[in-house]
């Protein structure tokens, strides 16, 4: 892909984000475009544009049919357009859009250190926030702007926008719309997520960088499913996500509030690996793999089998000989991002030598 587009944009708040309390998506979306993004997807499925067309990575049996398919989606070889560059405090934001080959447009941020660059992270944000929120801790939401602090720490950033207006339902009815033309929303969102290594030897001219995943709430999900999927043993962080799904469903969460669409499309996929548990692990081992939930996230909490599928993850290790690559840690806090220990144990993997062993690893793996 050539990149198009202006090297700089001038304005007030550096990243173009206003004011928030509470929920910062109801500001943001409107503000930044997103929801008008979104809905232009169904512009593009009128005019033809979407096609069941997928050539990257392979992606395992057992994953195939939660993505509806046998590899991963490329960004296609259009231009990416490079939308704003703006600096802030220590590092840089740029904000790219570009095509995924099966027709749906991708927009994200990549944060980028003024200094030394140490490895690239590939950062999934929640529903509730956007790429552009998470570089930014004057107004902070759940995501607590870890971009901006892996930034600070030397890291380059990729956070695409994860496609939905904010709330499970519009996550649905895109997902439908797109399945009725072929496309699977699930690879999407994964796809626009492991692109960040093109879009940084784009932007950077850098490439080889060794490579962490830090995915948040249903990022958790989609940096699950990923390395699931591709095997590709990139040290993953996921926070937020830590639970029995079927006591999930049948909780109080779900009977007190039949009215509101609270089940998302993998709730109605028989993917035998959609969730936490022996067989993901399964996939997942021996890929480095960090858990942070806050201790007061009643949506993760251990009534709900928090502690008893982490357990079920970590016999798959050990009885696999790793127990060391897998850990998991209850913080003081809700459902957010905290990174106290996340951030430097992603930053031991990311430096260790072990990190081009366990990588080495993935070529045993049978697709």
């Amino acid at each position: 892909m050539t990149l198009v587009g202006p090297a700089s944009v001038a304005g007030g708040d550096a990243l173009g984000l206003s004011h928030c309390r509470g929920s910062c998506a109801n500001i943001d979306l409107p503000t930044l475009g997103y929801d008008a993004f979104c809905r232009s997807f169904f512009d593009i499925a009128a005019t033809g544009r979407l096609k069941a067309v997928a050539t990257g990575p392979e992606i395992r049996r057992e994953m195939r049919s939660l993505f509806q398919g046998r590899r991963l989606y490329r960004p296609s070889g259009e231009a990416m357009q490079v939308l704003w560059r703006r600096t802030v405090d220590r590092f840089s934001v740029v904000k790219v859009e570009f095509n995924l080959e099966c027709g749906v447009p991708v927009r994200g941020c990549l944060g980028i250190p003024d200094g030394e660059i140490r490895g690239l992270v590939l950062l999934g944000h929640g529903m509730a926030s956007t790429p552009e929120r998470c570089f930014e801790d004057s107004d902070k939401d759940y995501m607590n702007a870890i971009g901006k602090r892996l930034c600070q720490d030397g890291y380059v950033v990729w956070c695409p926008y994860i496609v939905q207006i904010g709330n499970q339902e519009s996550q649905n009815n895109i997902a439908a719309m797109l399945a009725s033309h072929g496309v699977s929303a699930h690879n999407v969102s994964c796809a626009s997520i492991d692109a960040g290594e093109i879009v940084c030897r784009k932007l950077t001219g850098t490439s080889g960088l060794n490579v962490g995943v830090y995915g948040v709430s249903w990022s958790a999900f989609l940096a699950l499913h990923l390395e699931a999927a591709t095997g590709r043993m990139r040290p993953t962080v996921i926070s937020g996500y830590m639970r029995d799904e079927k006591k999930f469903l049948m909780s109080s969460v779900i009977t007190k509030n039949l009215g509101i669409e609270l089940a998302a499309y993998i709730h109605f996929n028989n993917s035998r690996a959609k969730y936490t548990g022996r067989r993901l692990a399964s996939l997942i081992c021996p890929c480095p793999l960090f858990v942070e939930i806050g201790s007061g996230d009643t949506a993760n909490s251990s009534e709900l089998g928090r502690d008893e599928r982490y357990a079920d993850m970590q016999a798959v290790y050990a009885s696999s000989g790793h127990p060391d690559l897998i850990g998991m840690t209850v913080f003081d806090g809700v459902h957010e991002v905290s990174g106290k220990s996340a951030q430097p144990w992603l930053y031991q993997r990311l430096a260790s030598p072990d990190y081009q062993t366990t990588a080495r690893l993935k070529n045993a793996i049978a697709l």
